[in-house]
């Protein structure tokens, strides 16, 4: 599967005039609507749209007529597995906040999700353009102020909300304290300055390396709000073959 580099899109124009819709979850760990608002707003940065129908053309699926592209109104966060969680320091929520989520679709069917991060500087900005929609369509179906948490070491994603943890793909739900105990005895040993780590087993990169999730490995734009970023060095723990980081659901085109 081919990857191209995108060119990183910066918020310059003012917030659009839409809701977006935030969870009390999510405005728990410190996200607003507000910030949906604006991260929203990131995909009409000049230039981008032309930008998703390259992306379209060029991905696996590809029609010969040209197509257009609509940019959907919602931007739903998403949340990675927490260090913090996995060593479990005391008050640590399962997920950080890593993105918000907007839904593509081009006007053949395909779809594609913008990532939109928060900046050094504050502003929100376009950091990832990623082949299809998974985090729409948990997204949309989330119980009442839940969060939607992804674990990238396995590509797993969850519904957190009311002290439980469920699996969207199937399974029980657990308890928040059950999940942890099993993420600590998955990753506790495994995370930056950990002998895993200095070995080089999670694939040589340290505590401030920036891959995207789920992508081919190449580093996110800097100015990332990359608070999840420890997690993903642990992308290759469970993938029997020893393949590098995330290849086991490669789905994404990084920015």
């Amino acid at each position: 599967m081919s990857r191209r580099v995108l060119a990183l899109a910066v918020l310059t124009g003012a917030a659009l005039l839409m809701t977006a819709p935030v969870s009390g979850a999510a405005q728990a760990a410190g996200i607003s609507s507000a910030d949906a608002v604006a991260a929203r707003s990131a995909a009409a940065a000049p230039g981008l749209q032309d930008t998703l129908v390259k992306f379209f053309a060029q991905a696996p699926g590809a029609s010969a007529a040209p197509v257009s592209v609509r940019i959907a109104p919602e931007a739903y966060p998403v949340y990675d597995l927490s260090a913090d969680f996995v060593v479990g320091k005391p008050g640590a929520a399962p997920g950080e906040f890593s993105y918000f989520a907007v839904p593509v679709q081009a006007s053949d069917g395909r779809t594609a999700t913008l990532w939109s991060v928060r900046g050094d500087d504050g502003a929100w900005q376009v950091g990832n353009i990623a082949s299809g929609d998974v985090e729409t369509a948990y997204a949309r179906n989330l119980p009442a102020g839940a969060q939607l948490l992804h674990e990238p070491q396995i590509d797993a994603w969850y519904a957190v909300g009311d002290g439980r943890v469920t699996p969207l793909a199937g399974g029980a739900a657990v308890t928040v304290a059950d999940y942890q105990r099993t993420v600590q005895g998955k990753y506790a040993d495994k995370l930056p300055g950990s002998a895993y780590d200095r070995d080089g087993e999670a694939g040589g990169y340290g505590a401030t390396g920036a891959v995207m999730p789920r992508g081919d490995g190449s580093p996110a734009p800097s100015s990332n709000d990359t608070g999840w970023i420890p997690l993903l060095i642990l992308a290759g723990v469970l993938l029997v073959s020893g393949a590098g980081y995330y290849v086991l659901h490669l789905r994404r085109t990084t920015a």
